[in-house]
């Protein structure tokens, strides 16, 4: 990978946040192709296109906190690193699209989709009628978060300057004063338009970057929005986040809120999510909707969620998963898997035995 985000290991693709790489003989003419990691971008671009506490700039040369007077300097700085990232990702996919043309094509597969057989072309060389590929904006919610806690702690409270704040960033957040109050801020998914605004800020940057890009095959990069399990894995990288995030908290997972963040029920939550136009995201969303056993029981309890469920798809949703969990159930089952061996929970896309995950 070329992304130079300092880690020790360059063989580890999904820590820099800029490229998946498609497998050997992985043969689908419309593909995953990258998940890139958002929050790491505004990193660099509070830091002068370093990670904090980083000698190294691995991102573009962009303004010094101590000069932004206000939050255009901040998303200029923003937008400057995120072209950076892009386009050392396009050239990343361009030697991966190549090398599987040129070492790994799969004729027999490619006889399956259509256009491959009239053109006599194997997909990985653009033979398929369809080419897109899909790129995953990572953790947009903690880019969404981080913006709205700047704009309202350093230029509409006047609370710190930003060259202080990014300097507790640097520090991990060390002042409980100034953790309790990064936390308190409002955050993304309860249905409020100045804080969500900056989420759907993140996302249309990222789609407006991808815009004109054309694969190897001949295909347009498409955007999606969800993250498998890398939230996680760049929250342990990430530096702290100006939301009252520390370093080694996970991000969110798609476009859910962050843990604990929506706070006024799931209709606000769905109202926050309705407010993007799913329609300029075509590779798909994750999105995750939990609710507690009770608040679901009975007729009344599924007619609620008949109501909620066709109230997001009518206004433009397309896409949520549902788990209906007693985390003290789940903490039994933790403790004492064999008695709880039919409990199944929804993880980003797919159902599973929750006995048969990991331990964290």
């Amino acid at each position: 990978c070329r992304g130079g985000f300092g880690l020790e290991d360059a063989r580890d693709y999904s820590g820099c946040g800029c490229v998946e790489p498609i497998a050997p003989g992985r043969s689908f003419a419309s593909t995953n192709a990258a998940m890139v990691n958002m929050p790491i971008i505004l990193e660099l671009a509070l830091n002068e296109g370093r990670r904090f506490n980083s000698p190294i700039r691995s991102g573009a040369s962009t303004m010094s906190p101590h000069r932004m007077k206000d939050m255009a300097d901040v998303t200029r700085a923003f937008e400057a690193q995120l072209k950076v990232v892009i386009g050392r990702l396009m050239t990343d996919l361009r030697a991966l699209e190549e090398a599987n043309r040129d070492f790994h094509p799969t004729p027999f597969t490619s006889m399956l989709h259509e256009g491959c057989i009239e053109s006599g072309r194997c997909t990985t060389a653009g033979g398929a009628r369809y080419n897109f590929s899909g790129i995953q904006a990572v953790a947009p919610v903690g880019v969404g978060d981080a913006l709205y806690a700047i704009e309202q702690a350093v230029f509409r409270d006047g609370r710190i300057s930003l060259a202080d704040l990014v300097a507790l960033l640097k520090r991990n957040i060390d002042d409980p004063k100034w953790l309790a109050y990064l936390k308190g801020l409002k955050k993304f998914g309860n249905d409020e338009d100045e804080v969500d605004r900056w989420t759907l800020y993140a996302v249309e940057a990222f789609g407006r970057e991808l815009e004109g890009f054309v694969s190897s095959r001949g295909g347009r990069y498409r955007m999606g929005i969800y993250s498998d399990t890398l939230h996680e894995f760049y929250g342990r990288i990430d530096g702290a986040s100006a939301y009252g995030r520390r370093k080694g908290e996970p991000f969110s997972s798609g476009l859910a809120p962050g843990n604990g963040f929506d706070r006024n029920g799931p209709t606000a939550l769905i109202n926050s999510l309705n407010r993007f136009d799913f329609r300029t995201i075509p590779n798909g969303i994750n999105f995750n909707l939990k609710f507690f056993p009770r608040m679901l029981m009975g007729e009344k309890g599924r007619m609620v969620l008949s109501v909620l469920l066709k109230t997001y798809f009518e206004r433009g949703g397309i896409q949520t998963q549902i788990n209906v969990l007693d985390p003290e159930e789940l903490k039994k089952a933790r403790d004492n898997p064999a008695l709880f061996p039919d409990l199944m929970v929804r993880v980003s896309g797919y159902t599973v035995y929750f006995n048969d995950l990991a331990p964290p």
